[in-house]
């Protein structure tokens, strides 16, 4: 009869007290705060939560990211932290999906630059209280770069192996970025300088690929980097192999940069995977190779994948074709062992680009759009002039292979099918002819 009569401790009768608000379905948002923070670290609290609270609700996860997951002495930090945020006119603990960075902050409140009762959330949305209450605690000098907030629970905190948390006390105390234990890879001046730059919203990795290109003076290409293997894969010593790849696209500004992708992802085929008929060259390099072979040998290597293994665009490409100029085909010396043909298609073009080392295929889509027209002079079959046919019937270019000019014999030829055709040449053109 005694034990009935004793009166209940502080804690057993915030528990009763909330136990019997859920049972009503009285928002626990309306609760004081202090009785909110005591109901969650209750010792009777996960019973209560698991029976009458909604697992999805900011009251539940509280209690599991700060107190069901965390041994003692985190709880206790935690709390600590919470206990002094729930002065603060803030509604960070109505959000459910700020448990995890609550969590965080609570953990590492022992490092802050700056007392919380200096902070006022100057913004009514919570996740932008969040960042400023986060540059508050830990940024001494503001310059925290941006993209490092997402490590702070709304995002896994290890990116690429880097804690952007741990990171961002680092730098928050004015430390260099390149001083930080635990980078992928080393990093120079100017590759610190572009992670500092980085945009808002990317994870570890993305920042450091567009720091790689901005030291390029290339950060135009980021969403064509972040979309292939590049950006992809790891951080690592591959790196320097798809940046050499990115450089021979950007000395051919004509080429369509979403290429870059599948050329890539054949260059990993060649150099990891192969088959029965070119088994995989772990020593493969681009010495030697001009853009316009590796287009090519991605165009036939795309020909032999799965539909559903196939870049979309690069798919459709592949099947392009034009009806071209209305420049007839021309065929001439004895036996026609002189032919100067249009290409009309995509392939065509990749063909004559490999075989005669420039970018050709780069004019596909002003060929689709009948803008240009590609010609091809053979001398008994083989190649040995490319030519650009504009709509007005202008020649503005006759290249050979790796862009040299034409030898005598084909200017004669050439001179032949411009006055039978009665085609014009730029003076340009016209000079590389006749001289």
């Amino acid at each position: 009869m005694a034990n009935r009569n004793k009166p209940l401790s502080p804690q057993a009768r915030t528990a009763l007290l909330a136990a019997t608000a859920l049972a009503q379905h009285l928002p626990w948002q309306k609760w004081p705060p202090a009785r909110q923070l005591s109901f969650i670290f209750s010792a009777n609290a996960a019973q209560v939560i698991g029976v009458q609270a909604e697992p999805h609700s900011a009251l539940a996860q509280l209690h599991r990211h700060c107190v069901a997951t965390r041994p003692a002495d985190e709880q206790w930090r935690i709390r600590h932290f919470l206990s002094q945020l729930v002065k603060c006119r803030t509604g960070l603990l109505d959000r459910p999906e700020l448990a995890p960075a609550l969590a965080q902050l609570g953990l590492h409140f022992a490092c802050r630059v700056r007392e919380l009762a200096g902070w006022q959330p100057r913004s009514k949305n919570a996740f932008y209280q969040l960042d400023s209450l986060v540059r508050h605690l830990f940024d001494q000098f503001g310059d925290v770069p941006g993209w490092m907030l997402n490590g702070w629970g709304r995002a896994p905190a290890q990116h690429a192996g880097v804690d952007l948390t741990l990171l961002f006390l680092h730098l928050g105390r004015g430390q260099s970025l390149r001083s930080f234990e635990g980078l992928p890879a080393p990093l120079t001046k100017h590759l610190e300088h572009g992670l500092r730059q980085a945009p808002d919203g990317c994870t570890f990795q993305e920042a450091y690929r567009y720091a790689q290109l901005a030291a390029r003076d290339a950060t135009e290409w980021l969403g064509v980097v972040l979309d292939s293997r590049l950006g992809r894969e790891p951080i690592g010593p591959d790196d320097a192999l798809w940046l050499a790849v990115l450089d021979l696209f950007r000395a051919e500004p004509d080429v369509d940069a979403w290429q870059f992708g599948p050329v890539c992802d054949w260059i990993h085929f060649r150099r990891r995977v192969g088959n029965l008929v070119e088994p995989a060259q772990p020593g493969f390099s681009l010495r030697g190779r001009s853009l316009a072979s590796l287009l090519a040998h991605t165009a036939r290597w795309f020909r032999t994948l799965g539909p559903a293994r196939r870049h979309p665009r690069f798919q459709e490409l592949l099947a392009a074709v034009w009806p071209g100029l209305a420049v007839p085909d021309f065929a001439g010396g004895d036996g026609d062992w002189v032919h100067i043909r249009q290409l009309r298609s995509y392939p065509e073009l990749l063909d004559e680009g490999r075989h005669m080392h420039h970018c050709v295929a780069s004019y596909v889509h002003q060929c689709q759009r009948g803008r240009r027209g590609i010609y091809s002079l053979t001398f008994n079959g083989s190649r040995m002039l490319t030519l650009e046919i504009t709509p007005d019937y202008q020649l503005v270019q006759a290249r050979g292979k790796y862009n040299r000019r034409p030898t005598p014999l084909e200017r004669q030829w050439l001179i032949h099918w411009l006055q039978k055709e009665r085609l014009t040449a730029d003076d340009y053109v016209w000079e590389g002819i006749l001289n």
